[in-house]
């Protein structure tokens, strides 16, 4: 994979120190991202998805890889640009000015702050597109996710079922 986005990438340190680096999907990440959905356990996937799909399908990949969809962000660790371990997606939905937020952390990259860290990045990738608001559907016992979208100061969800529709005002 080339080295791309090495100059825009965002930084992230980490809780415990580890230097990572966040950019907007390449095409040439396909790969490295299927990769990521295998390195994943099937919890973490179901957490995400609500299913438990091992990699993306050629629709989901097309989605999340178009532009006017939305924008897609992979992190790496700051030395190894084609190894992504996080998956971050602000998604335009059907109402203006809303966007979906949804974040997919490689099992062993966990608990150590990215979540939060690209969530808040997600926020200001959202303002900057325009968005008043991001939301999430979160199964109800998601709770680093739910940690996560408290620390964004997400107003009390609503349940819809086994899933809680949360409200992030930016």
């Amino acid at each position: 994979m080339p080295d791309v986005g090495q100059d825009t990438a965002h930084p992230i340190t980490l809780t415990n120190g580890t230097a990572t680096r966040t950019r907007e999907l390449t095409p040439a990440d396909l790969e490295p991202i299927q990769a990521l959905h295998h390195r994943c356990s099937p919890g973490s996937r179901a957490l995400r998805y609500h299913a438990g799909k091992p990699q993306l399908s050629t629709a989901g990949w097309r989605v999340l890889s178009d532009p006017e969809r939305g924008t897609t962000l992979v992190t790496t660790p700051a030395q190894r640009m084609d190894h992504i371990i996080a998956m971050t997606n602000v998604m335009r939905t059907d109402r203006q000015g809303v966007g979906e937020l949804a974040v997919l952390v490689e099992d062993a990259w966990q608990s150590k702050g990215l979540g939060t860290a690209l969530a808040a990045h997600a926020a200001e990738v959202a303002r900057r597109a325009g968005h008043h608001t991001l939301t999430a559907a979160v199964a109800a016992q998601n709770v680093p996710m739910l940690h996560v979208l408290a620390s964004l100061d997400a107003s009390p969800p609503r349940a819809v079922g086994p899933v809680l529709d949360i409200h992030v005002p930016l």
